[in-house]
């Protein structure tokens, strides 16, 4: 990974992540309500998977086992990213702030967490190629975005947090295993899970068009 080029990134993205709080910012001294407070965490987490993707993508040759344990606690904490995309539930018509507002406002969080995730997944895409082809990383991201739809249908429906695997294993362990053993029983569950990973893999192929379309314009330029 190229250090000069990763700071420029994260740069951008404290960037970017600034724009949806200063909205949250303003509504909150325009209202005097603390409504949507509670995104400043959900973005905090979004910001997680991109550190722990920098952990385990960082240099030192083509193998290293410090980067492969980073990696599960990187997919524990990914689903955090688009995680914010659930948060359109909350969208209502509320004193104080036009809703066409707070739609702007949740969607500029979603924006954002989708940033982090789907930057943080293109990093360790990008360590994967280079341990197993090019081939191995494309499988690599359907599977780990197919993994991420259903840890956001547990983050969100099942009220399962990321620390969980720690703090509660054995009740998270159940969890799943009640929805792997019996899936008629818990349709609703694969159902979330793959509209969400149908929609991650769209976004996220967008997300690489409009990157490597950006690529060879600045290329084309030069």
């Amino acid at each position: 990974m190229d250090n000069d080029r990763t700071t420029w990134t994260v740069i951008r993205l404290l960037i970017i992540s600034s724009m949806p709080v200063a909205l949250l910012a303003a509504r909150v001294i325009y209202t005097g309500e603390p409504t949507y407070v509670f995104l400043l965490w959900n973005l905090l987490l979004a910001w997680a998977p991109l550190v722990l993707a920098y952990l385990a993508t960082r240099p030192g040759g083509r193998f290293r086992l410090a980067s492969v344990l980073w990696l599960p606690a990187w997919l524990l904490f990914l689903p955090n990213a688009p995680y914010l995309i659930t948060d359109i539930i909350h969208l209502r018509e509320r004193q104080g702030a036009p809703v066409l507002y707070d739609a702007v406002l949740l969607f500029a969080f979603a924006m954002c967490g989708l940033a982090l995730g789907f930057v943080s997944l293109r990093w360790v895409q990008a360590q994967v190629a280079r341990w197993a082809g090019p081939w191995w990383s494309r499988l690599f991201v359907l599977v780990m975005l197919c993994l991420t739809g259903f840890g956001v249908y547990l983050g969100r429906f099942r009220r399962w947090n990321s620390w969980d695997v720690l703090a509660d294993p054995v009740a998270l362990l159940g969890d799943i295993l009640a929805r792997l053993l019996h899936p008629l029983h818990h349709w609703r569950a694969w159902g979330v899970t793959g509209l969400f990973a149908v929609l991650l893999i769209f976004m996220y192929w967008l997300f690489l068009v409009v990157a490597e379309e950006g690529e060879a314009g600045y290329h084309r330029s030069r």
